[in-house]
């Protein structure tokens, strides 16, 4: 159905900004970048967002340098934002030249041109989300379009088009963890696997349920386009899902409709199984310039992933998150009648539905390659690819709380290959040049990994372990060791 060529997940329309070269290729060192982020610890959307990125950062071997504005420790004010800007000038002249500040809401702008200048930074891209697209205060549309550095960079072709003005806006799609990702796609091999039981078809939807603004996620919509498509289709059942605790005046409207089930902080793997269980999500976020609205919807994505077909928002950035007419669909307006009328096509057509079940987990395991999502993270912050081939690391499924999705990784990026020891050179100052003679001695494992996973450290450093076993053979040669950085500004 689909193409097996490699999908360009993020990193669009590429912004011409800073030099050709690689990240660090003047000087050969690793990039070193400089990450402003709005909170650490307080949840959201935004926190899993950068988190992810800062970690496909690290994974990737940049020399990656978080600040936080607020903490679950920190009161918000006037003196913690003074303390931050310190702190990040402070951070900015120590790591100068820096190769990226990374500015992780509009709001650090100003906080960010400044520690940009000081760092010499040739990159200060600037994130965007959602109803952040719609507010942009003078000085920092100002410094966004004036300043040599700083470019926005945003999350779904939609906000693109909304941040024309500001120029050339790449896109960097959010990412899956692989280890969630896993068991999305257990869950849905799984379910598939399954002898459904005789029983009302059921549509899911999850948001985050303790946001103050619930009924701009769509629940009112899709309670009132509920009689419309029971009438049509019979027993439908409702579930939704999400972080709580939920609202009282939440908890009335569901009580009301009858046929509602609520499920409040499902655990990772409750919630995937919820997902794969499912005959249709449905998310229909309203879209209110300034006060609401779907920057991407990573929801659409999780449930494709599960084998789960999708009905996405009229307008936003969902539509970046699944193919209409191909593994969803799309409601004409926002009226619960135009909502009431895609469901109950897709519900009383079951051959069409389990197309697009199919075609769900095709497109969305395409889609979320978490080496693509790694390169798509370089190329939009950095200008360029990562420096070696990416590959995906086999992950467990996860377990523990829905939120945050950002377990630890396997790195994805392969070892330099061992040369041979007639190859070896004089070993360098500090042991990174060529083959040690004592290491030489030592016997090569027969490859990097085995049946059981990597080959484990020797319990002895590997000249004593030569000493102690003068029979021991040519052992793997050590690596390059790259050219030296240029020295901090103190």
């Amino acid at each position: 159905m689909f193409s097996s060529n490699r999908l360009d997940i993020g990193a669009e329309n590429e912004a011409g900004t800073g030099s050709d070269a690689g990240p660090g290729a003047r000087a050969g060192y690793p990039p070193r970048v400089l990450l402003l982020a709005p909170s650490r610890g307080l949840g959201g959307g935004i926190e899993r967002y950068l988190g992810f990125v800062e970690e496909r950062l690290r994974t990737g071997g940049a020399d990656v340098q978080r600040l936080d504005l607020r903490s679950p420790g920190t009161l918000p004010g006037v003196g913690a934002r003074l303390r931050f800007t310190a702190a990040a000038m402070r951070a900015a002249r120590r790591t100068a030249p820096l190769d990226a500040v990374l500015a992780g809401h509009p709001n650090l702008i100003p906080v960010a041109a400044a520690a940009a200048t000081l760092g010499q930074a040739r990159r200060a891209p600037v994130m965007f989300y959602g109803t952040d697209i719609w507010v942009r205060r003078p000085l920092g549309r100002a410094l966004v379009t004036r300043h040599r550095a700083l470019y926005p960079l945003t999350i779904s072709s939609f906000s693109a088009g909304a941040l024309a003005e500001l120029g050339v806006t790449p896109v960097l799609r959010p990412g899956i963890p692989p280890a969630w990702r896993a068991t999305l796609l257990a869950a849905g091999a799984r379910a598939a696997r399954t002898v459904r039981q005789p029983g009302p078809p059921t549509l899911l939807s999850v948001f985050r349920l303790s946001d103050v603004d619930w009924a701009g996620k769509g629940l009112p919509a899709l309670l009132a386009a509920l009689p419309a498509v029971r009438r049509e289709v019979g027993p439908v059942r409702l579930v939704v899902a999400g972080r709580g605790p939920a609202p009282e005046a939440m908890r009335r409207a569901v009580a009301a409709a009858g046929d509602v089930e609520l499920v409040e902080s499902p655990d990772d793997n409750e919630l995937a199984w919820l997902y794969a269980t499912a005959d249709l999500f449905v998310l229909c976020t309203r879209t209110r310039p300034g006060r609401s609205g779907e920057g991407y919807g990573i929801v659409l994505t999780e449930a494709q992933l599960a084998g789960c077909p999708v009905v996405g928002p009229v307008s936003g950035g969902a539509r970046d998150a699944y193919v209409d007419g191909v593994t969803g669909a799309t409601p004409g307006d926002e009226s619960p009648a135009a909502l009431a009328a895609v469901l109950t096509d897709l519900l009383t057509d079951r051959a069409r539905l389990a197309r697009m079940r199919r075609r769900a987990a095709e497109w969305a395991r395409m889609a979320t390659e978490p080496a693509e999502h790694a390169r798509a993270v370089f190329t939009a912050i950095l200008g360029a690819p990562p420096p070696a081939p990416l590959t995906e690391p086999a992950a467990a499924p996860a377990t523990g709380p829905q939120q945050p999705h950002l377990p630890q990784q396997q790195p994805l990026w392969p070892q330099p290959p061992a040369r041979p020891a007639t190859q070896a050179t004089a070993r360098e100052p500090g042991g990174w040049g060529g083959a040690d003679p004592a290491a030489a001695r030592v016997p090569a494992p027969a490859s990097a990994t085995d049946a059981a996973g990597p080959v484990p450290r020797p319990a002895v450093p590997v000249a004593r372990a030569a000493r102690l076993d003068p029979r021991a053979g040519a052992g793997p040669a050590r690596a390059r060791r790259p050219p030296a950085r240029p020295p901090r500004n103190r």
